[in-house]
Order: C-alpha cells, then sequence, then structure tokens
C-alpha cells in the first residue's frame, strides 16, 4: 500500500512541477542563454546590460536580438550571474533555448528530488518511508515557491541539494567537501554565505576555511576565463542591486515587505527599483539586527559539545536569515523554507506548537493563500502577498521558541525536552 501511494505521489507531482515548467518561459533561464550566445559573439559589453527604472528589463537591443536569436519571442530578463557562468554557457550558443530549456527542465526535477531526500535524511530520518514520502510530494504539488521556481526556469533546484548536501557531508565529518560545495552555492548566490558564518562561528572552522578557498579558486577562474572587464560589469550590477528596494509582489525580503505598507498597490507590479528612504533603512537594519542577535543568544546558550542540539537550530537561523536579509529574495527563494520546517519538526520533541507552527508557515506559502506567483496578484493585502516572508518570521520565533524551551543544567549538558 505504501509503495502504491508513493509512485501515484511521485506521478502526480511530477505532474504539477512538469506543468508549471511547460507553461512557463524559461524567464530566468533565458538570459544564461543569451550570456552564453553573447560572450561567444564577443559582445562581452552587453552581458550585463539593466533598465536604468525596471529591474525585470535590459533596455538593450543587441541583448534583446540575441534572445530572438536563440529562438524566443519573450522578453529577456538581465544577467546577474558571475562572469564565469556565461562563459561556461558559451559551449552551448549554438543549442535552440527551447531544447536548453527542457534539459534544465528534466535536470531539475532530479535536483528536486535529491535536495528533498537529503534534507529527509538530515533533519527528520524517521520520515523516509513511503506513506511520508507520498504524503510530502502530495503536499509540495501546492508549494508555490517549487511552483514559481520550475516556472521561471531557475537554479533554485539545483541550489537546495547543494546546500543541504553541503551540511550532510559536514555531518558525515567530512568538512573539506563541504566547504568545497557550499563554496559553489556562494559563488553563484552570495548569500549561502551566511551558512558558511555557522561554521566559522561554532566549528567545524576546517568547513568555512575550505569554503573561502573554493570561492576564491572559482573568482580567480572566472577571472582568468572571462577577464577584469566583464567582472568590473558585474561588480557595477552587483552594488546597484545592493542599493535599491524592490517591492514587486514576488520578492519577499524583509525590505520588500516593509516597501509595501508605504507605495501604493499599484507598484507591486512594475518591477521598479526604488531607492529607500532613511526611516525605511533605519527600520531594516533595526530589525535584521534584533532577528540576528535574537538566534545568536538562542545558540549561544547551548553547549558547544552538544552539538546535535544547537547545530539545526543554528543551520535553520542561517537558512532564514539567508532569505531575510537580501533586499532581493524571490518566491522561489523560499523553498528553502522547506528544510527550516524540517528542523522544526525534528526539534519539537513531541511538543504540538512548533509543529502547528511548521505547517502554518507551510500553508502561508502554498496556494491558494499564496496566489500562483505567474499571473497577476488580485489582492489589495500586504499580508496574502508577503506569505513566504511571514511564514520565515513564524519559523524564527518557532525556532527561538525551541532553543528556550532547552533546559541547561550545568555548563555542559543538555536535558531534552
Amino acid at each position: 500500500m505504501g509503495v502504491f501511494a508513493l509512485v501515484a505521489a511521485v506521478v502526480l507531482f511530477v505532474a504539477a512541477i512538469g506543468s508549471a515548467a511547460r507553461r512557463g518561459a524559461g524567464y530566468d533561464l533565458l538570459p544564461l542563454s543569451v550570456a552564453g550566445r553573447l560572450v561567444a559573439a564577443g559582445e562581452t559589453g552587453h552581458v550585463y546590460a539593466q533598465d536604468p527604472q525596471f529591474y525585470n528589463l535590459t533596455a538593450d537591443s543587441v541583448f534583446r536580438q540575441t534572445s530572438r536569436d536563440a529562438g524566443t519571442a519573450a522578453e529577456p530578463t538581465p544577467f546577474v550571474y558571475p562572469p564565469l557562468i556565461a562563459v561556461m554557457m558559451r559551449a552551448f550558443a549554438g543549442v535552440p533555448f527551447t531544447a536548453i530549456s527542457q534539459a534544465w527542465g528534466v535536470l531539475s526535477v532530479l535536483f528536486v528530488f535529491i535536495g528533498l531526500f537529503l534534507t529527509v535524511r538530515l533533519y527528520l530520518p524517521s520520515w523516509n518511508t513511503p506513506l511520508a514520502w507520498a504524503g510530502l510530494l502530495l503536499a509540495l504539488c501546492w508549494f508555490e515557491p517549487l511552483l514559481y521556481g520550475f516556472w521561471l526556469g531557475q537554479t533554485t533546484a539545483v541550489m537546495l541539494p547543494i546546500v543541504i548536501g553541503s551540511l550532510a557531508l559536514q555531518r558525515r565529518g567530512r568538512d573539506v567537501a563541504a566547504g568545497l560545495l557550499l563554496a559553489c552555492a556562494v559563488f553563484i548566490k552570495l548569500t549561502p554565505a551566511v551558512v558558511a558564518a555557522v561554521w566559522l562561528w561554532r566549528g567545524p572552522r576546517r568547513a568555512f576555511v575550505w569554503t573561502v578557498a573554493g570561492v576564491a579558486a572559482l573568482w580567480a577562474l572566472s577571472i582568468a576565463a572571462a577577464g577584469a572587464p566583464l567582472h568590473e560589469a558585474y561588480v557595477r550590477r552587483v552594488l546597484s542591486i545592493g542599493r535599491v528596494v524592490l517591492v514587486s509582489f514576488n520578492n519577499q525580503s524583509l525590505s520588500a515587505v516593509l516597501g509595501r505598507m508605504q507605495l501604493p498597490h499599484a507598484a507591486w507590479f512594475d518591477w521598479r527599483m526604488y531607492h529607500p528612504g532613511a526611516a525605511l533603512a533605519v527600520i531594516h537594519a533595526a530589525i535584521l539586527g534584533v532577528i540576528a542577535v535574537s538566534a545568536v543568544v538562542s545558540v549561544a546558550r547551548l553547549p558547544r559539545e552538544r552539538p546535535e542540539r544547537w547545530r539545526p537550530l543554528a543551520e535553520g537561523f542561517a537558512l532564514l536569515f539567508m532569505l531575510l536579509a537580501p533586499n532581493i529574495a524571490w518566491t522561489h527563494y523560499f523553498v528553502f523554507l522547506l528544510p527550516v520546517m524540517a528542523i522544526v519538526v525534528a526539534e519539537s520533541g513531541g511538543t504540538v506548537a512548533p509543529r502547528i507552527a511548521a505547517a502554518a508557515a507551510f500553508v502561508l506559502c502554498c496556494r491558494p493563500l499564496l496566489a500562483p506567483q505567474d499571473v497577476p496578484y488580485l489582492s489589495t493585502s500586504s499580508l496574502f502577498v508577503s506569505g513566504p516572508a511571514i511564514a520565515a518570521l513564524v519559523l524564527w520565533g518557532t525556532l527561538i521558541w525551541i532553543a528556550a524551551r532547552t533546559r541547561r543544567d550545568d555548563g555542559s549538558t543538555v536535558v531534552s525536552r
């Protein structure tokens, strides 16, 4: 019975994410193909083209024409990855974008299964049964961050197994491999560096050192392959992104949530880049400071000698900070809430309240409460638009509650709840 249910759930899950991928135009995969073609044609000056007002547009005729040459009429979004990625995509410059999109869709399904498997094995091994997997996969058929990522053709599908895989390797004492694997994630997206900060703070510092070494090696390779001018353009692009507030409905960062409270509803749908006022910047920094300090204090009270107690909590805080702190955190990034939910359930100690919080966080990210991100959002409520961000804050508070309920009898022991 369990195996039959699992097979049926796998079929339904693959159908759900496959349908999302087919309906999408690969908006976020297309810039990678275009960047590879631009590098192959020697048009590197157009790789980091960006509209001065709208984040999702390039306003560059060469970039747009190259997109059409790839075989798609879709409006390309800007390329925001390191130059080495563009150089690597040069190998596929002659491949039609439809073929690249289809191949990436198949690989993404595989990557997601690997990421989910690693999450369950790492945090909830008791769930590694056919019936539990069937229930999980059926529930994920409505999990919007995952569906949205497939609609966009995003790289989040591969980022999940890379980050969780690095944590799994660290658990096995393979610090070098863990550091090098996490270095790949940091190189691509920057924000996973928060996970490495846990290793720097509480160990193993060897894993942190190898993360730094891996990132340095990748950047050296990137500069050698793409040259300094393209990297200067990339740095300018990253710095410009860091100075803006984007209040679009699919940006779930803390700064976006605060910004949506101040700007009209129409501003949520045009991807216009705003510069934050002093008041917003101060409030944002203050809230981030509070949640960062609360996490550090919660983990610091647990003895270093018992990593099985503090490490999952520290990793959960790191994953949540990775989502809340940047000024841009798209809805599909919040697939990283799944390992945090697993941590909350695993560390609940049989208490009902954390499990309810994890379930509530999941529902906040699911259809129909969170509308499909590929269609115009009709709700006027910032509460529902910001469902994933609110879910992250709920999980943050739950982790603090779990840490506070972990009782210490002396300086070296932790008594289970």
